[in-house]
């Protein structure tokens, strides 16, 4: 995975975050395929489809293991950034979930640490739902939602037990904070990451190599061969196009929602 520090974005995050859905599904998809197309017509003018239907019992054979080979290596990175989408999305839903248990617990604790840690957790919550999750996109923690959770460990730490009962409470807060420190980390880190170089590399020279063989098959009928590599062309792109969208979790067209923060209720 690539990190992104600062304001340094991808070309691929870049993307994501300048173009809207039509726009992007436009750039991924209908250009490549009206280029599929130009490809096909460019090589029909200077190579005849008699030449071409002379080594299908050639090109028949290698087209199909380079397909299989890229369909498999496709569906690899499709399952692996699924799984991390979905893994960011059972993390924040986790992270909420400790804020909740955070508030809950306190009011076991005398005033007026009660009142300060409830007043700090309904700061920190806000600061994480109206301006964390738009800084996100651009994979950037927000410095008010960081300042407010050093306040809270801070607070936590200089507090005196008082009791048995109050420790139980305590001890469970402190191992709710905690887990929510990591989580919240996992968080940020997740939204400046991304495919690597390498393997974009890979999957657009796989896919205009798939493509581009598909043009010395010589059908005699050729509109039927346009239309067969137009969709080959569409399914290959389309399924980038789904990598391109998962790969930032809170990034354009399907970004996780703040709703699990939202939802929480500290009062």
């Amino acid at each position: 995975m690539l990190h992104l520090l600062g304001t340094s974005l991808s070309l691929e995050q870049l993307l994501v975050l300048k173009l809207s859905p039509l726009m992007l599904a436009i750039v991924c998809v209908a250009g490549p395929v009206l280029l599929s197309y130009l490809g096909l017509l460019l090589t029909r003018k200077f190579v005849t489809a008699e030449y071409l239907r002379q080594h299908h019992d050639v090109t028949g054979p290698f087209f199909g293991t380079l397909g299989t080979v890229y369909g498999v290596f496709l569906a690899f990175i499709v399952a692996t950034t699924w799984q991390f989408y979905a893994t960011t999305g059972t993390n924040v839903v986790q992270e909420a979930r400790c804020l909740s248990e955070l508030y809950s617990n306190s009011i076991a604790f005398p005033s007026p640490f009660k009142e300060e840690i409830q007043q700090l957790l309904r700061a920190y919550r806000d600061a994480v739902v109206t301006r964390e999750w738009k800084s996100l996109a651009i994979g950037e923690a927000d410095p008010e939602a960081s300042k407010l959770l050093r306040q809270i460990e801070h607070a936590y730490a200089a507090h005196k037990v008082a009791d048995t009962s109050e420790d139980v409470f305590f001890h469970e807060s402190v191992r709710s904070l905690n887990q929510m420190q990591d989580l919240r980390s996992s968080r940020i880190d997740d939204s400046c990451t991304g495919l690597v170089p390498f393997l974009w590399c890979v999957l657009l020279a796989g896919g205009a190599l798939t493509i581009g063989f598909s043009f010395l098959f010589g059908a005699q009928n050729f509109n039927a061969q346009a239309a067969m590599t137009m969709l080959l062309t569409a399914i290959i792109a389309i399924t980038l196009y789904t990598i391109v969208n998962l790969d930032f979790p809170f990034s354009g067209l399907v970004a996780i929602s703040d709703e699990p923060f939202a939802r929480v209720d500290l009062k």
